[in-house]
């Protein structure tokens, strides 16, 4: 069992705050139209949003950006996404949506969201492009509609710089996905519309059956095969039916709650990625706006870790349980178990001290957070008179918690995803010094 210790006496906690990935978020988007060099000599008309300072940069407060790289469908276009990139741009991310050259050629097409990968990725070392240092190049993320979903799908399969992957309506060609999809190494959610000749009768249901843990299967009960686009495109409107404003809000929810968790690593996003009780996820799911299904990984930690450090997961020194690697002194077991960024300084999100009055006395308290996901983690107050001798108190783990005890009590817990607890020591501080501290533990 590995076992690492935080004591407490910290800075005061930052509240996490998550808003409905539904809506747009605090920044100010734009776009710009670029050309980028494709497969097979072609050249990509892309359209390019991002979150805009007053003078026309990216906005410093969203540095560095995650990218987002949308494919859209077969004899569609990068104007029917618009939207879209928009929202995502208003999120702070960085989105590439391409006018595809491949045509029925899925696999070229999906060589060609790669390419837009290698274009951000160039901007952001030219000292000379707005985009200079300001993409977070080890989070990219893929999703497209239709046969973009497909093409999707199949350049996170072969482009290790993929991070998530969130096809809208995936229609499969020729088993081209189903026959990729086990070599998948990203979380993939999949959302779709009902079964119809627009989306192959439901090839979506294939796709995820094929697709490895970590998955999620979300059906918007009544969408058709237009709602993933917006603004949707006429010929779609025609043959596949008219989007509502409502699924598509739906779309909007659910793929951008699975970017912002998978992709950011923001783990307050949780109740619009997984069914919580309580959460969004949990009551669309009780009001009949979608359906659910799930496959967790085999280990939520090396889940955790493949999102964060992508190729690097299986480095010892970079994600091992006990590495720091970005400096802050907080070991990656922590930085799990506690929802913390592994990759940035966190000290803004760790436990704080507190002194917790009962009927005149003081009581020492410590405020934690914790990652409600990180399934086999377990985080345990531990409380002391002399810092040598260490009595175990209130425990919480997904196998079950135990929040009272002879040494400590719980005195708050709110929060899903990432929750809130604090708990206080049973000793009076008037009787003798005391000290608290935690402990995280993997099996």
């Amino acid at each position: 069992m590995r076992a690492l210790f935080f004591a407490i006496g910290l800075p005061i906690m930052t509240a996490l705050a998550a808003t409905d990935p539904a809506g747009a978020g605090a920044f100010t988007a734009a776009m710009q139209t670029v050309s980028i060099p494709g497969t097979a000599g072609a050249t990509l008309s892309t359209d390019v949003f991002f979150p805009r300072n007053a003078s026309g940069g990216v906005e410093a407060a969203a540095k560095p950006c995650p990218v987002i790289v949308l494919g859209h469908g077969f004899s569609q276009a990068k104007s029917n996404h618009t939207n879209q990139g928009l929202h995502w741009a208003s999120r702070g991310y960085v989105v590439l949506i391409p006018n595809l050259a491949g045509g029925s050629d899925h696999s070229r097409n999906a060589d060609d969201l790669s390419k837009c990968i290698d274009w951000i990725i160039a901007r952001h070392g030219d000292a000379a492009s707005p985009f200079f240092s300001a993409i977070r190049t080890g989070r990219i993320g893929v999703t497209g509609h239709s046969a973009g979903g497909l093409s999707s799908l199949v350049a996170a399969t072969r482009d290790p710089r993929i991070r998530a992957v969130a096809p809208m309506d995936p229609v499969d060609n020729n088993s081209l996905g189903v026959n990729a999809l086990p070599g998948l190494g990203v979380a993939v959610a999949i959302t779709y519309s009902e079964p119809s000749l627009c989306n192959s009768s439901g090839s979506a249901s294939a796709l995820y059956a094929a697709a490895p843990p970590q998955k999620r299967g979300l059906k918007i009960i009544g969408a058709n095969h237009t709602d993933p686009q917006d603004p949707a495109g006429v010929l779609s409107i025609i043959t596949c039916g008219a989007a509502s404003t409502a699924r598509q809000m739906l779309y909007r929810r659910y793929v951008t709650g699975w970017l912002e968790y998978f992709l950011k690593g923001d783990e307050s996003y949780a109740p619009w990625v997984f069914d919580l009780a309580g959460g969004q996820t949990a009551a669309d799911l009780a009001a009949n706006r979608i359906t659910y299904a799930r496959t967790p990984p085999v280990s939520a930690v090396a889940q955790w870790r493949a999102t964060h450090f992508g190729v690097n997961a299986g480095t010892p020194g970079i994600a091992g349980p006990a590495a720091d690697p970005d400096g802050d002194q907080i070991a990656n077991l922590v930085e799990y178990a506690l929802a913390l960024d592994p990759l940035a300084p966190s000290a803004g999100g760790l436990p704080s001290a507190s002194v917790v009055t009962v009927t005149g006395d003081g009581y020492l308290a410590i405020t934690f957070p914790r990652a409600t996901m990180a399934t086999d983690a377990t985080v345990a107050v531990e409380v002391s008179a002399d810092l040598a001798t260490w009595t175990p108190g209130s425990t919480y783990s997904a196998a079950g918690s135990t929040p009272d005890t002879a040494a400590t009590t719980e005195v708050a817990h709110t929060g899903l995803g990432i929750e809130t607890i604090t708990v206080r020591d049973k000793t009076p501080l008037a009787a003798a010094p005391r000290f608290m501290r935690l402990r995280v533990t993997l099996p």
